[in-house]
């Protein structure tokens, strides 16, 4: 069945009683009726317990489970576009300063029933605050300081609710209630004002997923919650939830083919989950926070990265030159001063010297034949 709009009030006579079936088999004895009267899904934004008398539903209990399931769906309607962390905070804040200030010139005081039903209005606004700061646990990174937060405000609700119990676990109710609240405002403010992450104004999205499970389990389980939603929660490795990656820890469903399924209990979507066949069309709800990558997203993206070329073949070094005989060195030409003097009657050339810029000739050694001449016979003709 391919996924229909989400526009409740668009919504055919048909598409309601479709819904209105899968409430549990105590509204749906009612369906009949409800289609004869044309109830669509305009009509059924504006139910009230008045008109389910005129439909023909007189049951009190039966009332409150239709009209609670209205509620939620009329809160999906909207809030899931505008609805953020900063927006639920700031609900918060003034549902908690209002119950503080009332009990602040009563300190004393016995709790009266508007104080507990203020007490059970900021439990009620606590809540859904929670639910979004859960998905910050999956995001890692900064997300200290809002988990912190969130173990707070569950603290302070729950002891604000216990406190408010007639005088039976505090000394002076009021005071302590009182102090709950004024703390569990400024734990909203400091998220409205001190909180630097941008996701605290991102809304949630919806997203379509498609997984093609053949005969094998589902793979996750359904956690239904207060809000109405169902949350998924124990993706199991290796299932077709795993395999796609687009599936996460905390994702709610809204539809489930071309169902809606908010307001139904968890069996039964847990059921309409397991007859989808080889393929299931899932419309989830995913809240504001980054959720850390599935394994199997992450083990795709790692592969589809481009990957570095592998290095290139070193060229092979050049072999040894290989040795060859060295030359002898050819004797060096005479300089230009070098000069043979022979001896008269003497074919041997004399021995030379060799001067710092050449070759000279050495001095002639005087043979016996030679005449000598005397030294003091210089300068004497």
């Amino acid at each position: 069945m391919p996924i229909t709009s989400l526009n409740v009030a668009e919504w055919t006579v048909e598409q309601v009683a479709d819904w209105l079936s899968g409430l549990g088999p105590t509204v749906a004895r009612y369906v009949p009726a409800l289609r004869e009267r044309g109830l669509d899904g305009a009509k059924l934004l504006t139910l009230r317990c008045d008109d389910l008398d005129y439909l023909g539903m007189h049951i009190i209990g039966h009332q409150e489970l239709l009209l609670e399931a209205v509620e939620h769906l009329r809160n999906f309607q909207y809030e899931v576009s505008r609805e953020c962390v900063q927006q639920l905070a700031l609900r918060v804040s003034v549902v908690a300063t209002t119950l503080a200030r009332a009990l602040r010139h009563h300190p004393d005081a016995r709790l009266e029933t508007q104080t507990l039903a203020d007490v059970a209005r900021t439990v009620h606004a606590v809540k859904p605050l929670v639910c979004w700061l859960d998905r910050w646990s999956l995001a890692g990174g900064g997300a200290a300081p809002l988990l912190a937060r969130k173990a707070m405000l569950l603290q302070l609700s729950l002891e604000a609710a216990t406190c408010a119990q007639r005088d039976r676990f505090a000394e002076q109710p009021a005071r302590a209630v009182a102090a709950a609240a004024a703390t569990t405002a400024a734990t909203a403010d400091y998220i409205i004002q001190d909180v630097s992450d941008p996701m605290i104004l991102q809304p949630a999205s919806l997203d379509t997923v498609l997984l093609r499970q053949g005969s094998k389990p589902l793979g996750f389980d359904v956690v239904p919650s207060f809000c109405g939603h169902h949350q998924l929660a124990d993706i199991r490795f290796g299932s077709p939830a795993h395999a796609s990656g687009a599936v996460h820890d905390g994702d709610e469903i809204v539809q489930v083919g071309g169902r809606c399924v908010i307001g139904w209990s968890g069996e039964a979507v847990v059921g309409l989950c397991a007859a989808a066949g080889a393929e299931l069309a899932l419309r989830l709800r995913r809240r504001g926070a980054r959720p850390a990558l599935a394994p199997a997203l992450r083990a795709r993206l790692r592969s589809r990265a481009p990957r570095a070329p592998p290095p290139a073949p070193r060229a092979p070094s050049p072999p040894p030159p290989t040795p060859t005989a060295r030359r002898c060195p050819r004797p060096p030409r005479p300089h230009s001063c070098t000069r043979t003097s022979t001896t008269p009657g003497c074919t041997r050339p004399s021995r030379a010297r060799r001067c710092r810029g050449g070759t000279r000739s050495a001095a002639t050694v005087p043979s016996t034949s030679d005449p000598v001449t005397p030294l003091n016979s210089f300068g004497k003709n």
